[in-house]
């Protein structure tokens, strides 16, 4: 490694004194390699020509006893197993079988943060001028900043995101080494859940299997210890960056997450819904909220010449899993030579099975693009941290590249980018899918005029996404062939009447809860509740008792409405001579509210929907 010390500098960006900088000055090298070949197995070759060679000077038993340790000697340095040497495979083993394997969670995501960093903590400080968290550990500190708004409610194309090494500061800047890791996390549609069940199959010939039923995209900056910078001066410094970074993604909203929001986002990602008593660590993977996850590390790059490699990211989100999470983590910046840039992937399902099945599925991607992926056996917990916005974990030796790790520009030209993800109720004028986030991160309150019909339509759709649906009527009569032919196997409709209290487990990202109250007029509900969890009220027809309940709605599914009805609703939200365009849309329509803005959609009823619910209309 070549230090490059620069005398006093002026500190634009930050407060304080000048001191002297470290840079590093190399490039993504494999340091201390011959030909590909590393200098200790060199020297071990001649260790075992010295055991032989004293062997044959002590007689036959020396020349045997020589010959074996030169075999042993031999064997581990050039044996090569599944993409590593053998004696990779020795110290992955020391330290697999050197730490815990079992950790219990109870649902404290504190505890989740032990078992993947030991000894990491959150801290509550001021970021970028508002309050957020950092998660402190003995390599650095590290702000998580959200991409988009998980809590919108009308989903919509999203620009490209920027690779995570352009958003590193200059290796001439005045600050600590810097990684940058954006974090992409998605759901296919219909879920695992799902299955092949009837929501399922009517969900994929609505959609094709083209749009992801939940998805997050995160950025991480993390500051790194390093010699001549105080705790202090690498706050303001992360502070610094975090505030630019906002600044330079206007085209995307970031912001800054608090205290309880970093830690509610490290255990969605990780899955852990609570159910589960314990995380589990074991050689082919880990186990944390009931699913099963493994982790790859990329380590032959795709030919980004070619559109299907460029989009390569966003077809990992798609792959037969519960969900996928894409890590790429760039940095340090280099004074000289590339940047070199990890891309770790997660995979996670409900049972061994079901995750080889994903995992098959990824190689034969990766393969067709000319790419290829490692297995991280006996390091999935390691895999677990490299695919959560910690930040990233640095190279035990600064300026030595570990294996699988790319120079930046080789992935270059990679589309990273989140389309459209929740729940698809139709299409507009020019064909492309209306989605609604029916479930994030906090609870949504939606309201449905025109009747039964179509609220059984957003209930099967929704059951195509993982979610639970509870059904509150005082016409069951009218919902038992629905809930006949909708419930999957394993996992039936709960029908309850009026008035009976509803106990259920709260709704997590991978399977959401939807309540349908279907009992007539009710008052507006204003009780908190938790996220991933949507409450959908029916109404047949929209009358002066229903202003209320329509005014505090996050979302509002409007079929053709009388023009008594589009003046109520018009008045209620503001809408103005919009609310008029209500009553001249066709049957199979829908508009769809969200304060003040509005999208038309048709409903594009599949067969299956047409024979299990019926016609569109009212």
């Amino acid at each position: 490694m070549t230090v490059d010390v620069t005398g006093d500098r002026d500190h634009r960006d930050l407060s304080g004194p000048a001191r002297p900088s470290l840079k590093v000055n190399s490039g993504p090298l494999r340091r201390g390699r011959l030909f590909g070949v590393r200098a200790g197995q060199l020297v071990a070759t001649q260790v075992a020509a010295v055991a032989v060679i004293l062997g044959a000077a002590n007689g036959p038993i020396g020349v045997f006893a020589g010959g074996l340790l030169a075999l042993a000697v031999l064997l581990l340095t050039w044996l090569r197993v599944r993409g590593r040497w053998a004696f990779e495979w020795l110290g992955i083993g020391l330290r697999f079988g050197g730490r815990r394997h079992t950790v219990p969670l109870g649902g404290d995501p504190a505890a989740l943060l032990r078992f993947v960093s030991p000894g990491a903590r959150v801290e509550q400080t001021d970021l970028a001028g508002d309050p957020a968290a950092i998660i402190v550990d003995g390599h650095g500190l590290t702000a998580i900043l959200e991409l988009g708004d998980p809590a919108g409610l009308l989903a919509e194309d999203t620009p490209d995101l920027p690779s995570p090494a352009t958003l590193l500061p200059s290796a001439e800047a005045e600050v600590p080494p810097v990684l940058i890791q954006l974090l992409l996390t998605g759901a296919p549609a219909p879920s695992l859940r799902a299955g092949a069940g009837t929501p399922a199959t009517s969900y994929r010939q609505l959609t094709e299997g083209r749009l992801l039923g939940h998805s997050r995209a995160l950025l991480s900056v993390r500051v790194l210890r390093s010699e001549g910078w105080s705790e202090e001066e690498s706050r303001r410094a992360l502070s610094g960056l975090a505030r630019k970074l906002v600044r330079r993604l206007s085209s995307v909203p970031a912001r800054p997450l608090g205290e309880a929001a970093a830690l509610r986002v490290i255990a969605e990602l990780a899955h852990d819904d609570g159910a589960a008593g314990s995380a589990q660590e074991t050689w082919p993977g880990v186990r944390v909220g009931g699913l099963a996850q493994t982790t790859f590390r990329l380590w032959r790059r795709p030919d980004l010449r070619v559109e299907t490699s460029r989009r390569l990211v966003t077809r990992m989100l798609t792959l037969p899993a519960a969900a996928t999470t894409v890590s790429l983590t760039a940095g340090p910046q280099a004074a000289h030579g590339s940047t070199p840039m990890d891309v770790t992937v997660r995979l996670a399902a409900p049972e061994a099975g079901t995750l080889s099945v994903a995992s098959e599925a990824l190689r034969k991607l990766l393969s067709a693009e000319q790419a290829g992926a490692r297995r991280l056996d006996g390091e999935h917990v390691q895999g677990l941290f490299e695919t959560l916005p910690f930040g990233g974990r640095p190279s035990v030796i600064p300026g030595l590249v570990p294996d699988g790790v790319q120079p930046a520009e080789h992935l270059e030209g990679l589309h990273l980018q989140i389309g459209p993800s929740g729940l698809m109720l139709g299409r507009n004028r020019h064909g492309s899918p209306v989605v609604a986030r029916l479930f994030r991160p906090e609870q949504t309150r939606a309201l449905v005029v025109g009747g039964v019909r179509c609220a059984q339509l957003v209930a099967l759709r929704a059951m195509a996404l993982g979610a639970r649906v509870v059904v509150q009527t005082a016409r069951p009569q009218a919902w038992e062939p629905f809930v006949r032919g909708a419930a999957m196997p394993g996992e039936s409709i709960a029908v309850v009447p009026p008035g009976r209290p509803i106990e259920i487990a709260p709704g997590s990202a991978l399977h959401p809860l939807l309540i349908v109250v279907d009992i007539g007029p009710v008052g507006a509900d204003n009780r908190p509740g938790d996220g991933w969890q949507a409450t959908l009220v029916v109404r047949d027809e929209f009358s002066a008792v229903d202003v209320d309940v329509a005014s505090r709605a996050d979302l509002l599914i409007l079929q053709p409405l009388r023009p008594e009805e589009a003046t109520l609703v018009g008045g209620a939200l503001g809408l103005g001579e919009v609310a008029q365009w209500m009553t001249r849309i066709r049957p199979d329509m829908v508009g769809v509210v969200n304060r003040r803005a509005v999208r038309w959609a048709v409903l594009a009823h599949t067969p299956i929907e047409k024979q299990l619910i019926g016609p569109p209309g009212r």
